[in-house]
């Protein structure tokens, strides 16, 4: 009987393990009186799902909500096309050069401290995040959010985090993530966030891993497919209605290994680099300006003489299109593969990455379906760029947008049920 009961205490503790406290949070707060009639949104990002996966793949959920939906033909991220950058694009309605996450590894001359994705340190630090979330803006007019995963929800930007929150585990199973987002749609009234966010890796890791175009991409769509399903019908079952945005904040290219060109390693004496592949930014050692630039201007020319498959810009320099030329944060150089190469001063062995211009290949592109009392059923709105969903979604919760963005609310206001 002893070993019975051990059992199933060591099953509980392990299933806890992987349930977060609904109640991690900031704050005790309640939503204000003007929150509490406001709408329900939940913003779900699926990263690295390429705008035409759905025709591709065919799953079967996802397939039926973006036929029934308000839509985008693709949605167009912004430059670079990564990660970290473009889901800040996404709930801030800016640049990457306006919000400050200008990659997934950088450098940040302007608080001489390197930013990565994998050091908990710098992703916490809300210095580096320079435009309001969303999340920021509605826990500022006194209404509750909450996010089971987002990048930068776990920084303190501006002084707010979400209400209630959960740190990032890329190991995290699925079932926690939907229970958690239901239960938070169950909270009274009082408490009940309004703006909920949550995000799966699944298909984007295996495109790196095995290329857009195999079995194993396949099977992480049918993972995500069916569990989205189930959010989906635990949803329709509460008693509040709930707008469910479903994005993803890149697409993905197949990637041929042997397509790599390597940096003239000497340039390694004076610049230190952050990233490979489709972009690298180079940023150099010397702190004395007069220097720095004679070994900019020397280096930039010695890169664009031996390139064969890739272009390198001074930071003032980089085409305006790109949205990218007014944040030394991009790198004193900045060198952009053609689309299908790699780049850097070690190899690059993914079979699947993203990276390149947006401009150079739809397969960057990413989704927008949007289903709920707010939006109309079975329209598509053409190719729009990321960082209009921010104003729309301010647009529906009834959020004042303080401070500036660069979205326009216009652009997609004709997903949205006239009124």
């Amino acid at each position: 009987m002893k070993h019975i009961t051990l059992l199933l205490l060591t099953s509980v503790l392990i299933a806890c393990s992987h349930q977060p406290d609904i109640y991690n949070t900031t704050n005790q707060s309640q939503n204000n009186e003007q929150s509490h009639q406001a709408p329900y949104v939940l913003l779900v990002s699926i990263d690295g799902f390429r705008w035409d996966y759905i025709e591709k793949y065919q799953p079967p959920f996802l397939s039926q909500f973006a036929k029934n939906s308000a839509s985008l033909k693709s949605l167009q991220p912004s430059f670079p096309t990564k990660t970290f950058p473009n889901h800040l694009s996404i709930v801030t309605g800016s640049y990457p050069q306006h919000h400050g996450i200008l990659n997934n590894r950088f450098h940040a001359p302007d608080l001489n401290k390197d930013y990565s994705i994998s050091d908990p340190t710098a992703v916490t630090n809300g210095d580096f995040y320079l435009r309001k979330p969303i999340w920021v803006m509605a826990e500022e007019q006194g209404m509750r959010t909450a996010s089971f995963f987002w990048p930068g929800s776990e920084a303190k930007i501006f002084g707010k985090k979400p209400t209630y929150f959960v740190n990032y585990d890329h190991n995290a199973p699925h079932q926690p993530r939907l229970d958690t987002v239901v239960n938070w749609f169950k909270l009274s009234a009082a408490r009940r966030p309004h703006f909920v966010t949550t995000y799966f890796h699944d298909v984007d890791s295996a495109g790196h891993h095995y290329g857009p175009n195999s079995p194993q991409v396949a099977a992480a769509i049918s993972k995500v497919d069916s569990s989205l399903q189930q959010l989906h019908h635990e949803l329709t079952k509460l008693d509040i209605a709930v707008n469910i945005v479903i994005v993803s904040d890149h697409g993905m290219a197949q990637h041929n290994t042997g397509n790599f060109e390597t940096l003239p390693k000497g340039l390694q004496q004076q610049f230190f680099s952050k990233g490979k592949g489709p972009i690298v930014h180079l940023y150099h050692n010397n702190k004395v300006p007069s220097l720095r630039q004679a070994d900019i201007t020397q280096a930039l020319t010695q890169l664009n003489q031996q390139a064969q498959h890739y272009r390198c810009f001074e930071y003032q320099t980089i085409p305006v299109k790109f949205n990218a030329h007014k944040s030394q944060r991009i790198g004193d150089i900045t060198c952009l593969a053609n689309q299908g190469w790699a780049i850097g001063f070690s190899e690059h062995r993914i079979k699947g990455d993203h990276g390149w211009s947006q401009f150079a290949s739809k397969d960057m592109d990413g989704i927008f379906y949007a289903s709920g009392p707010a939006f109309k059923q079975g329209y598509q709105h053409p190719t729009t760029e990321n960082i209009h969903i921010m104003p729309l979604l301010a647009h529906i919760l009834g959020l004042q947008v303080t401070g500036p963005i660069d979205g326009k609310l216009e652009q997609l206001t004709p997903l949205l049920i006239d009124k």
